[in-house]
Formats: structure tokens, C-alpha cells, sequence
């Protein structure tokens, strides 16, 4: 499929990949884990207002496939010129914590991996972590896609070493905080209900001192086109310890201007996550 979408311009390769996309509201499951989510972000709309965006939702994740896999190549290879926009201040923050070893943090929200090939046109030289699937064409096209605007990526083993030395050399690390974590986490409330986050973007940010950026690139009317928008939590400061305390306190901000955002533009957000799946000691 990859393969024939490859052979239609961007704009009809992100609208069929939209409706393809769209099959996954027929899971049942994938429904639940939807429908839970938005009763908690967006509990004054009707079940049927929120039916219809879980609906786009889902086609907007197509859409995120087919950015990784098919057009960002084409935008490497065309230019950006003229697909990304920024909101007022956002290009100026990112400018701000060039060579600083700045921390940004996204959630699955709209473009988000057109987000990184933003962060390289400012010059952060931005790093992701990256776990291989299974499928090795799909890894190939992956790593083809990232790499080729200058993004490192990072294996998940090592990867705190590997982004800490990253950052120490002025790189930017692009971490996001808004899915399941099994391993170790630290239970913060997303949406009101607590869930298992991960703790690197903070603690990271904690013991570096480095700067913390919240970003998000959203697709605006206009098919193929994007808006990045940035706000800094905080600026380069002492490093401190990485504390239980600490770590949720920071990611609680991280996780209030995301909510924010994506209350915002809920058609754009990946609902259909189990974002819930771990659940705290004793949790009734």
C-alpha cells in the first residue's frame, strides 16, 4: 500500500490514507479506549459530538502515517518551503535554545512527526528515540524518513545515555509523554485520571538544567500544510535532583499546556491509544 500511495501527489496520498484510516473506529476496542478518553477531556459535548471526532481522529492517524512514510521523503527532497508555518513567537523560542541541549515535548497530536523536520529547519539539531516494529520495510521506511533530515534517532536501549550525550554537544532531545509506560513510571493525572508516564523528559530536564519546550505542529485547512506552535515552560537553569516530587511536577505542566492544545483540536489527537492500560499499586 505504501508502495501505491507513493505514486499519487501528497495531498490525495494524505486524504485516501485519511479514509483507509478511518476503518479502525469498527474495532470495538479501540472505541472503548476512545470513548473513555474523550468522556474525560471533553465531558460537556454529547456522545454523539464526540463519536464524530474519535471518527476523524482515527483518520488523522492515517494521515500521520502516511507524513512518515511518503511525504516528509518528498518534503526532504522538495524543500519545506511553504508547508510549515509558525504561530506568533513559536520560531523565535526554538532560535532561543539553539546549542542548549533543550528538551521538547509533544503529544500524538496532529503532525507530529512533521514537528521534527521543523525543529531541524531552526537548526536544534533535534534527536528522537526510536523503538524498530517489527515489520523490517516498515523500520527501513521509518529510519529513511527521519533520518534524512538530520534527526538522530536513538535506539531505546541506552537511550538516557545516548540522549544525555546528545544534549551535552547542544542537541535537542524530542520526547513525548502521553503514552502508556510500563516500565517504571510515575502516575500523573492526564485528562483528571492518573496515568502511567514516563519519566525521561523530566527527569532529564531536571538534572541537565537544560530548557523545556512544550511544541506541537497541527494541519490547518489546508491540505499538506502546517502550523507549529511552541511555548517554554522554562529556561536554562541549576540542575537539581530528579525527585519523585520533581518529575511530577514538571511533567504535570507538560501535561496541562498539552491538554490544553489538544482540548483544542480533539479531531487531531490520537484517542484510540490505551493510554490507561497501567494502572497504580492498589488501584480500585
Amino acid at each position: 500500500m505504501v508502495a501505491l500511495l507513493s505514486l499519487l501527489p501528497s495531498p490525495l496520498t494524505l486524504a485516501f490514507a485519511d479514509r483507509v484510516a478511518r476503518l479502525a473506529w469498527l474495532s470495538a476496542r479501540r472505541r472503548k479506549y476512545g470513548r473513555a478518553q474523550l468522556q474525560l477531556a471533553l465531558p460537556h459535548l454529547s456522545d454523539a459530538e464526540r463519536d464524530q471526532i474519535l471518527k476523524r481522529s482515527c483518520g488523522h492517524l492515517g494521515r500521520s502515517v502516511a507524513e512518515t512514510m511518503i511525504v516528509l521523503q518528498r518534503a526532504r527532497r522538495d524543500g519545506l518551503e511553504g508547508l510549515i508555518e509558525f504561530e506568533k513567537g513559536a520560531k523565535q523560542q526554538l532560535l532561543a535554545v539553539q546549542d542548549q541541549g533543550a528538551v521538547l515535548v509533544q503529544a500524538h497530536l496532529g503532525g507530529f512527526e512533521v514537528f521534527g523536520a521543523a525543529a531541524v529547519q531552526t537548526e536544534l539539531r533535534p534527536a528522537f528515540t526510536m523503538r524498530m516494529p517489527t515489520n523490517y520495510y516498515v523500520g527501513q521506511k521509518l529510519l529513511k524518513s527521519r533520518d534524512g533530515w538530520g534527526i538522530e534517532l536513538i535506539p531505546r536501549q541506552g537511550a538516557v545515555r545516548r540522549m544525555l550525550t546528545h544534549m551535552k554537544s547542544g542537541g535537542a532531545v524530542i520526547l513525548a509523554t502521553d503514552q502508556n509506560a510500563q516500565r517504571a513510571p510515575l502516575f500523573v493525572p492526564w485528562f483528571g485520571k492518573l496515568a502511567a508516564t514516563e519519566r525521561a523528559a523530566a527527569a532529564i530536564a531536571l538534572r541537565t538544567g537544560a530548557p523545556v519546550l512544550v511544541g506541537w505542529c497541527l494541519r490547518t485547512n489546508r491540505l499538506g500544510k502546517y502550523r507549529v506552535g511552541v511555548t517554554t515552560l522554562r529556561t536554562k537553569c541549576d540542575k537539581q535532583a530528579a525527585t519523585d516530587e520533581a518529575v511530577f511536577a514538571l511533567t504535570e505542566q507538560m501535561h496541562h499546556k498539552l491538554e490544553a492544545v489538544i482540548r483544542q483540536h480533539p479531531e487531531q489527537y490520537l484517542w484510540i491509544h490505551d493510554r490507561y492500560r497501567t494502572r497504580p499499586p492498589k488501584d480500585d
